[in-house]
């Protein structure tokens, strides 16, 4: 058996794992397969990635960080959230790769998923013409109208993170843990302060949220595996998803869609959700962007001027 892990430092946020914890876990769980190959993949920032190659198959291989990681609070229990949701994510659509096995390597979570054959869309989609990529658009807003009207019961992330009955009360606390968290990294601001202080008056707003939809969290080109003939094969990395409403994804917000998604949602969210609204969850996403700064150096100074527009907005 071979087995190949990327060059980490002490530092890294990803670290490998112990070789024989990682054979000898993966032997019990497919017992009648024989293991030829174990790859860690470059891909994933999170997790780390692994292709299990044996003599029947090929499987995907995620492991959680370790303990000692340094995760943010919307980032809390991660895998354990996916494990929740796997079922009803696989009952949503036949894209999402089958969960064969969780489980735990080094004392860190991990699971068991089958390979999809195929390229990650992001790394062809400037190569593709636009007829071509129009028509992925319009199969993944398809497959995210699907996502938005799954129903749920309660606001938030899935077990055994916290959810809320109103959609106001998870907003409030998952802006105070990124505070939190920003405040443990030096990185907060008095805009961030102004901008949770305007939250309490927007109460009413976001209450008229009634009803928890689910929300993939992560719904881009680089979670999107497609076939040589330029269909849809997988939408993968699904740990972010959670229950809100379903314009609050930050992918819908940023990404600068194009028409032929909105098509294939059947409906442009942007055009018939309130400004203010669309305001409020920006802002949000914003302070995120300030707090990834730790982990992914980056410049906080536009982010800041955009959560000050925000407030000006708002204000």
């Amino acid at each position: 058996m071979n087995i190949s892990q990327l060059v980490r430092t002490a530092t890294d946020f990803q670290q490998p794992v112990s070789e024989q914890a990682l054979s000898s876990c993966l032997s019990e769980v497919i017992p009648d397969e024989i293991i030829i190959e174990i790859s860690e993949l470059s891909s994933g920032l999170f997790n780390s990635t692994y292709r299990v190659h044996t003599n029947k198959t090929n499987y995907i291989l995620k492991i959680a960080p370790t303990e000692k990681a340094d995760v943010f609070f919307n980032e809390r229990f991660l895998m354990l959230r996916e494990q929740t949701l796997s079922q009803q994510l696989q009952s949503i659509s036949p894209l999402i790769p089958q969960y064969i096995r969780y489980l735990r390597i080094d004392n860190r979570q991990a699971f068991l998923q089958n390979y999809v054959e195929g390229i990650l869309w992001h790394d062809v989609i400037s190569e593709l013409d636009a007829i071509k990529n129009d028509k992925l658009w319009r199969q993944l807003g398809s497959f995210a109208r699907k996502f938005h009207t799954t129903q749920g019961e309660r606001f938030g992330y899935p077990e055994p993170h916290c959810s809320f009955m109103l959609w106001s009360e998870f907003i409030k606390a998952d802006v105070d843990g990124k505070i939190n968290d920003c405040e443990r990294h030096n990185l907060a601001c008095s805009e961030m302060y102004e901008y949770r202080r305007l939250l309490n008056e927007y109460t009413a707003l976001l209450d008229s949220i009634v009803t928890p939809y689910l929300i993939h969290g992560d719904l881009w080109p680089r979670n999107v595996i497609i076939t040589e003939d330029h269909n849809i094969a997988a939408v993968i990395d699904a740990e972010r998803a959670f229950w809100g409403d379903p314009i609050s994804d930050w992918v819908l917000l940023f990404y600068d869609l194009p028409e032929a998604f909105w098509q294939g949602y059947g409906v442009n969210l942007l055009e018939n959700t309130d400004p203010k609204l669309i305001a409020l969850y920006k802002g949000m996403y914003y302070i995120l962007n300030i707090l990834e700064s730790v982990r992914f150096p980056d410049d906080i100074q536009p982010y800041k001027k955009k959560l000050q527009q925000v407030l000006s907005f708002l204000n």
